[in-house]
């Protein structure tokens, strides 16, 4: 992990965009998970079909159908 953007208050009720950026040196990406207060709330396994899993957690909302991987 080179970058994580994350901003550091959220007025409630309003959105936020999380972004990362990764050096893989050759390798392949495993996994890109986001957590709230301990809790997994997305998953992105480029394996998996579908990539990406939301995990409910009140008060979160995952938009899924949002640009991934942008800073």
């Amino acid at each position: 992990m080179t970058e994580v953007k994350i901003p550091n208050h959220i007025m409630r009720l309003k959105s936020a965009t999380l972004g990362c950026r990764y050096a893989l040196d050759g390798e392949s990406l495993y996994s890109v998970k986001w957590y709230k207060d301990g809790n997994e709330i997305y998953r992105y396994l480029p394996r998996n079909k579908p990539p990406g899993e939301v995990f409910p957690l009140p008060g979160v909302n995952i938009d899924v159908s949002a640009p991934k991987w942008v800073i």
